[in-house]
């Protein structure tokens, strides 16, 4: 299987213990393994972690949620946009997608494997 590490935001973590007990549930939160790498990036507000997550998701279990895309202005945007966005998540963009703040805000559905 392929993988690949990208670095997440885990709010503040203040030494190694705090990682210790933070990253690999934040890794797991993401369907990933936390590599044991983390550093802040802004001091007393954020530090990320680095995690490996295999490039596809797979499983028998699935679930769907909705996530924030930015506007979109047609359904043809939404599908040119959706799976990049869905993507970014470790999911798969479902098709469907809803204006929550007109001019502001639009949510896609993504589907998780695992």
């Amino acid at each position: 299987m392929s993988t690949f590490k990208v670095n997440i935001p885990a709010g503040p973590i203040w030494n190694q213990e705090d990682a210790n007990v933070k990253a690999p549930k934040v890794a797991a939160a993401h369907e990933g393994k936390w590599t044991g790498q983390w550093n802040t990036v802004v001091d007393s507000q954020m530090s990320v972690i680095e995690v490996e997550l295999p490039v596809k998701q797979d499983g028998s279990n699935s679930y769907k949620t909705t996530v924030i895309a930015g506007p979109l202005w047609s359904n043809e945007e939404a599908q040119q946009v959706g799976p990049a966005i869905a993507a970014s998540y470790g999911a798969t963009f479902t098709g469907q997608w809803n204006t929550i703040v007109e001019g502001k805000m639009s949510v896609i559905e993504i589907e998780y494997k695992f």
